[in-house]
């Protein structure tokens, strides 16, 4: 983990209006002043000013992060080896590799006299840093970046980050023992011009599904609902709705269909009117049918007995309670990274995700679900009793209230994944071993239960459980 502070104040910087000027990149340094975790530093050459955009001398930025560059003369190419990240640049190009993706920079890299600069923001983003730029007294400018300070990855468990590097993994990927982390990375892009952060708010697509179920119990264990009521009771016009409990929606036992419209614009109210008018695929209660329909009616209980909207119930409910900041309804106002979907053998950005209260809705990040996964381990939402009945098979499938059990011997795990937009999720809970694995990726089509299963099992080695 790179944890590198940097305070530049350039004072009388040269500016330079086209690209190859005749100033000297190479000049001297003294009115810079320049920090690095708090220590001051002397580079060789300072930061320039071309055309409105901060350019920072690339090796000796490279030198105060402790990473090693390699100049290749002939293609004009710079590669960078920083922590386990492989950065190569090219004199001219608009664009800087970082492992297996290429960042677009709004400005191409220079040679300027001899130094190669690179623009500070795009630098900032290939080390997935923050960034303050501020002007101050007499012209000067201050930069401060700092660089990733939220990565985290243990020894124990560094065969685990080289798989996800490995196979190209896209999104945020967090692997906890009793909840204490052990891996927590970023990987592939969050948008063109920058990198999945381990800290990045991202759609959770049927992870939602969690915190509708827990909803739902918070209801009844404050006994304003019983999970045996039939859906007639809260909502009218549903098919067989008075054979229809609220436990069949909960463990995907109903026979309602799943699909319903995503427009953006469709009120929850709409969705509930168009479940009305679906048609059942079985007897409630005879067979498994995974339906985001049931859950959108769940969500819609929920208001109806609680007087609040989906969101803000379980903003007060859920997310607040446990301190999870980063965690809320989705809206085109929360940004969020963005999902990929494949186009003409290319991966370009998804439209915007819609879904509806109660199935998809929810972003998070992974701190903020470890959080809820520790919060599961309590009584704090709810009650052990009431969560040991959402780990339980109701189907052959195995699905209980928004989780799905998995055993192997006395051992027990629970997971649940999800897709939608762009984005493919999965969430891991082995509570015997009390392993957490948390994995948001941003692409879509991404076979997540397989993926899933290799990291557990890869996880499982590397901390020798048996």
């Amino acid at each position: 983990m790179i944890r590198v502070l940097f305070a530049l104040i350039l004072c009388a910087a040269p500016v330079l209006g086209q690209a190859g000027g005749t100033a000297s990149a190479a000049q001297s340094t003294q009115a810079v002043h320049i920090e690095v975790n708090g220590e001051q530093q002397f580079w060789r050459n300072a930061p320039l000013i071309i055309q409105g955009t901060t350019f920072v001398p690339l090796r000796d930025v490279v030198q105060s992060v402790n990473g090693t560059l390699k100049w290749d003369s002939h293609t004009q190419t710079a590669t960078i080896m920083v922590g386990r990240d492989k950065l190569v640049l090219q004199t001219g190009s608009t664009s800087i590799h970082v492992n297996q993706v290429s960042l677009t920079a709004p400005v191409s890299v220079r040679n300027v006299n001899g130094t190669l600069m690179v623009p500070v923001r795009a630098m900032a983003n290939a080390l997935k840093a923050d960034i303050k730029v501020q002007r101050i007294a007499s012209g000067q400018m201050s930069v401060n970046i700092v660089t990733d300070q939220v990565s985290q990855l243990q020894p124990d468990v560094v065969s685990v980050d080289t798989y996800l590097r490995e196979i190209n993994y896209p999104g945020m990927a967090l692997i906890a023992q009793n909840g204490e982390i052990l891996l927590k990375q970023g990987y592939g892009l969050a948008d063109a011009q920058t990198l999945n952060r381990p800290d990045q708010k991202t759609r959770i697509a049927s992870l939602s599904k969690s915190f509708t179920a827990a909803s739902i119990l918070s209801l009844a264990e404050a006994g304003k609902l019983d999970v045996q009521d039939p859906i007639s009771t809260y909502i009218s016009g549903i098919p067989k709705g008075d054979q229809i409990t609220l436990h069949m929606l909960l463990s995907q036992t109903s026979g309602l269909p799943s699909a319903f419209g995503r427009g953006e614009d469709v009120t929850l109210e709409e969705t509930v009117e168009e479940i009305r008018h679906k048609t059942l695929k079985f007897e409630p209660g005879s067979a498994y049918l995974y339906s985001n329909s049931g859950y959108v009616l769940l969500a819609y209980v929920v208001e109806q007995v609680s007087g609040m909207s989906y969101a803000d119930y379980v903003q007060k409910t859920i997310f607040s309670p446990l301190g999870m900041k980063n965690s809320g309804e989705a809206s085109r106002k929360v940004h969020t990274n963005s999902g990929f979907v494949q186009q003409d053998n290319a991966w370009v950005t998804a439209p915007y995700y819609v879904s509806q209260s109660g199935s998809g809705t929810i972003y998070s990040t992974v701190d903020d679900l470890l959080q809820w996964d520790r919060a599961l381990y309590t009584d704090e939402i709810l009650s052990q009793d009431t969560i040991e009945t959402m780990y339980q098979p109701y189907s052959d499938k195995n699905y209980g209230y928004a989780w799905i059990l998995k055993e192997n011997g006395p051992k027990r795990t629970v997971f649940h994944n999800g897709s939608g937009g762009g984005f493919s999720t999965a969430f891991s809970r082995n509570l015997s071993d009390d392993i957490t694995i948390i994995l948001l990726g941003n692409h879509a089509g991404m076979d997540m239960t397989s993926l899933l299963d290799e990291v557990e099992v890869r996880t499982a080695k590397a901390l020798q459980l048996k």
